[in-house]
């Protein structure tokens, strides 16, 4: 029952892979979902914990596994940083079945959850901070040949890469910022995964982006003029948990 669900609610996100950008072999794989009515911080803290230490030891190739809790909302997520594609497969495809990856399974929305991979296109080197920190998460594709909205610019993976070079020199230059990422999914979805030490250091850093955007010529707008707004989706997390 568990893999039936799970194979509907990911249809919308490719988990086939292969992208001819990737710098690396690093997977990024992630699930984003609400908890099932009722379900504690606690409670969900102690099944991932338990699938920690006695689903994940089996399989090879893990770099760090981040645990996050939506500011202000309700979505969790989950993410894993493989060192491999065939890393990843394995334990993807055992999960399901496994006893030690039911304690989370169960305790999850499945109508909600959303859960894939991408590979990983750039990194910026930084530190992840171990637990305390705040992730922003953005999903979007980029703006596509033909558009007529205002302001975007249809572009091409290699423009876009440009663009977020451009703009992580402001990033990294604001107080609190740990490290990036970006990643790509084999049908195009991008995934902008940047952590900083504080809530605090991340609005400051938002707020200085949105300052800068009112020069058409910026290196922000140049960057968020490449995506397209209508698949923009962004989750602002506190971690819970870094292992």
């Amino acid at each position: 029952m568990i893999k039936k669900a799970l194979a509907a609610c990911a249809v919308a996100l490719s988990m086939m892979s292969g992208s001819a950008l990737a710098e690396d072999t690093t997977v990024f794989e992630i699930a984003w979902f609400k908890l099932n009515p009722g379900t504690e911080s606690a409670t969900m803290l102690k099944a991932a914990q338990h699938v920690q230490d006695h689903f994940l030891p089996k399989f090879d190739g893990r770099i760090y596994r981040e645990l996050m809790q939506q500011d202000g909302g309700d979505y969790w997520i989950d993410s894993i940083h493989w060192r491999a594609l065939g890393d990843f497969e394995k334990a993807a495809a055992e999960i399901l079945t496994d006893s030690n990856g039911a304690p989370i399974m169960e305790l999850i929305d499945l109508s909600s959850m959303a859960w894939f991979h991408a590979d990983r296109v750039r990194k910026w080197d930084g530190d992840v901070p171990q637990g305390d920190g705040f992730t922003e998460i953005q999903f979007f594709r980029l703006v596509a040949p033909g558009s007529e909205i205002e302001f975007l610019v249809p572009t091409t993976d290699e423009e876009f890469l440009e663009a977020a070079e451009a703009i992580q020199e402001k990033l990294s230059a604001q107080s609190g910022f740990g490290d990036r990422e970006l990643f790509r999914t084999a049908d195009g979805w991008w995934i902008d995964l940047i952590h900083w030490n504080s809530k605090a250091d991340a609005d400051n850093a938002k707020a200085i982006i949105m300052a800068d955007m009112a020069e058409p010529e910026s290196v922000a707008m140049s960057f968020l003029s490449k995506i397209d707004p209508k698949s923009l989706k962004t989750f602002n997390m506190n971690q819970k948990k870094v292992w």
